[in-house]
């Protein structure tokens, strides 16, 4: 004791000395605790969002030009004019196949079927629908439809609703210059019910339209997307002549009423297949999310597991829950739109007859999921349709050549594909894709704010690389000055002890147990002081304009999404998806808080280290003073 309190006492005889070594130590262990802790919590953090973020990219082939196209509205008695996109060459998804390219998922040119409905129901009672009829009728009087004209109803081969009221009013709103159709003559006619045809006018004054609807026609198109040659001609009506329906053309109107008959105009039952439902933009998004039960597994998309999710309120009104099965027989492909979109393919094939079933099955459920509010209108086509459901492409074994009711060129709601996460990631594609040299065919990314995020954390990691490396540098600068001041300048010192009759031990206890103390108290020092600034700089992380994802790519549909989340559960009359919609993007959002929590650890394995280091510099000092002798060690003291 008298050896160690003789130490510190020679220690306190040179308080600037002293206090410099403390103060020094303590600064360069700060230094490496602060970017030791850092360090380690951009890596916590990149390697959390690699998790939780998701790069996709979806394809469009662009239009070789844009025409106006001009239709006539019988109640303005005058044009409206549309811009409409024309294609093309149909550009094949197969341009996206070439290597390096290093899909996750995908890319897939996703395809919606039409399911029968079988005895499911698909709206609820109060839901309507738009009236299509095919009928057998005769104007009252020779006319031209361009404007409401009264048709007498004389038979009826098929109604989505009664037709109870006889005569009704016909328009052919779109043409511009009607047939003449003729009193003593009958004619076949598909129609729908229309609008009020004069819209100033009000109550009993107005007059409410059926308008013409397409007759048998047929889009059908084969594998490559080339379409079908056929004969129908989609023509709404036909005059009704002896022996009309023994023809082919009478047999195909037929088979259109049976047709109708399987489902309603706009009741259709759509199942959508995927690789990845990340590539279904809703799910991307967190518009549509899980409400009970599980997502789909790698196992499932790879194997082909006769799995699907439902919506929940297609559950709820068939009372299904998860496990339960459902049957699917799936009709026909659409190629050409989404489900939200769908539409345009035609009810028959090319021969005139009905899509028969080519993949028939059981699913069981295994996940409902919800749908929360859409962000704005210009979504169309990348929403959820009523009642779709979702299975995993491999699962249909069968395949569908032969039934493929529209085939159309790519687009972000159809085809997509997902790559790895990072900034790296993204322009290598794109140089890959640019060294294929494909015209009209534009991919936008979708990283929802994961290259921003990355660009941040990368940055301040390398700073704190920096910070690390100067505080040791610097830590072991320090200690080996300190050391060779306190220890092997102590040569006379040394000499004397061993002078004295003091062993080697008790001039080892001598020489280290004052610097000792003092390093040990620097580096506890330090490495608190690198603690609390290493906190502080992580909690000031989501607050600075590095990290802020908001302008990221697909990230301004997620800030949309949000508000959109927000002002849902704030209106007391919304239905109970958008509240679940605004928890998942509270859920949604609080996955992309930063982790900010340092590691106590990493300040003591960093301390500790410093310290550990000015143990082995003294006790290299140490040994050098006490290999020599002690008359020595006094002669090389005097000089």
């Amino acid at each position: 004791m008298t050896t160690i309190r003789s130490s510190l006492v020679r220690l306190l005889r040179t308080p600037v000395k002293t206090a410099f070594f403390f103060l020094l130590l303590a600064f360069t262990v700060s230094l490496v605790c602060a970017g030791g802790n850092l360090w380690k919590l951009c890596g916590d953090n990149l390697e959390r969002f690699e998790k939780i973020f998701t790069t996709i990219g979806t394809v469009e082939q662009t239009p070789e030009r844009t025409e106006q196209e001009a239709v006539w509205f019988a109640d303005e008695m005058g044009y409206r004019y549309f811009n409409r996109s024309v294609y093309g060459d149909i550009v094949s998804d197969s341009v996206l196949d070439f290597e390096g390219a290093g899909y996750l998922s995908g890319p897939e040119h996703r395809a919606y079927y039409e399911a029968l409905p079988q005895d499911y129901e698909l709206k609820e009672d109060y839901e309507g629908m738009t009236q299509a009829m095919i009928i057998e009728a005769s104007p009252l009087e020779d006319c031209i439809p361009a404007g409401p004209v009264k048709i007498e109803v004389k038979r009826v081969l098929y109604s989505a609703y009664p037709v109870n009221v006889s005569p009704i009013y016909l328009c052919d709103h779109n043409t511009e210059h009607p047939q003449m159709l003729y009193a003593d003559k009958t004619y076949l006619m598909a129609l729908a019910d229309g609008w009020t045809h004069d819209w100033e006018e009000k109550g009993s004054a107005a007059i409410f339209e059926y308008a013409p609807l397409e007759g048998p026609y047929s889009t059908q198109a084969d594998a490559d997307g080339n379409r079908l040659p056929t004969a129908l001609t989609g023509n709404w009506i036909e005059e009704l002549t002896p022996g009309f329906y023994e023809t082919e053309r009478g047999k195909a109107w037929l088979t259109l009423c049976r047709d109708y008959e399987l489902r309603a105009l706009y009741e259709s039952f759509p199942v959508t297949a995927t690789q990845d439902l990340n590539l279904i933009m809703a799910f991307y998004r967190k518009q549509a999310y899980l409400a009970e039960g599980e997502l789909f597994s790698e196992e499932d998309y790879r194997q082909g597991n006769r799995v699907c999710l439902v919506p929940a309120r297609f559950a709820k009104r068939n009372g299904l829950t998860v496990g339960d099965s459902l049957h699917l027989a799936l009709r026909y492909a659409n190629y050409a739109a989404s489900a939200n979109r769908g539409g345009g393919e035609s009810r028959l094939n090319a021969e005139g007859e009905i899509y028969q079933v080519f993949e028939e099955s059981d699913y069981v459920i295994k996940g409902i999921y919800d749908v929360g509010v859409a962000s704005d209108e210009g979504d169309w086509g990348y929403l959820l349709e009523r009642n779709e459901v979702f299975i995993p492409t491999a699962s249909i074994k069968n395949s569908d050549e032969n039934n493929i009711a529209a085939y159309g060129p790519m687009k972000g709601y159809t085809t997509a594909f997902r790559i790895p996460n990072g900034s790296e990631s993204i322009e290598n594609y794109k140089a890959l894709w640019e060294a294929q040299g494909v015209d009209n065919v534009e991919i936008t990314f979708y990283d929802g704010g994961y290259t921003r995020l990355e660009g941040g954390l990368k940055s301040m990691r390398n700073m704190s690389l920096i910070l690390l490396a100067t505080g040791i540098v610097s830590a072991v600068c320090i200690v080996i000055f300190f050391c060779h001041l306190f220890i092997t300048k102590q040569k006379k010192r040394t000499a004397i002890e061993r002078g004295l009759g003091m062993t080697k031990g008790q001039c080892v206890r001598s020489l280290l147990t004052g610097i000792l103390v003092i390093a040990l108290a620097g580096s506890a020092a330090g490495a608190f002081g690198g603690q609390v600034f290493a906190g502080r700089a992580a909690a000031g992380m989501e607050e600075t304009e590095l990290f802020d994802t908001r302008f990221s790519n697909g990230a301004v549909q997620l800030e949309q999404e949000r508000e959109e989340s927000d002002r849902a559960g704030a209106d007391a009359g919304e239905e109970s998806g958008s509240a679940g919609a605004d928890e998942t993007g509270e859920a949604a959002a609080s996955e992309r808080v930063y982790l900010t929590e340092t590691d106590w650890r990493m300040s003591a394995v960093c301390g500790g280290g410093v310290f550990l280091f000015t143990i082995a510099a003294a006790m290299a000092g140490v040994c050098g003073n006490l290999k020599r002798e002690p008359l020595a060690l006094l002669s090389e003291a005097g000089k």
